[in-house]
């Protein structure tokens, strides 16, 4: 009884550090393939692929932008649309040589759209 005990103690215990090590790991891409899978994709294919962001950012436009731009910045066709304008930030995610990671990779979102995306390692 104590030797059946024993065994199913182990297998259980092997069978949870494989599980915990699974649910760690996440995917890695390619700078390439990191491009073609999100770029001027939605905020929810990000979502499904990556989970949310390790860091989130909200662009504010600065007061009088228009003045030190010297031009309108808004859309005369659309005056009261606002767009919204998010960086989100993920962690060593893409590789640039083998087995050698991206620190950061920041994704800007307009209106829940990837529209640039960015690799950084500081």
């Amino acid at each position: 009884m104590y030797k059946k005990t024993k065994l199913l103690l182990v297998f259980i215990g092997m069978v949870c550090f494989s599980l915990s090590t699974l649910a760690e790991s996440k995917r890695t891409f390619t700078e390439d393939e990191f491009i073609s899978v999100f770029s001027g994709k939605p905020k929810a294919r990000v979502v499904k692929y990556l989970g949310e962001p390790d860091k989130q950012e909200l662009a504010i436009k600065p007061k009088g932008a228009s003045s030190v731009l010297g031009r309108p910045t808004t859309d005369k066709s659309k005056p009261g649309k606002k767009d919204k304008v998010e960086m989100w930030y993920y962690s060593k995610l893409v590789e640039y040589s083998p087995k050698k990671l991206y620190k950061r990779v920041e994704l800007t979102l307009i209106n829940d759209r990837v529209v640039n995306i960015a690799f950084f390692n500081q």
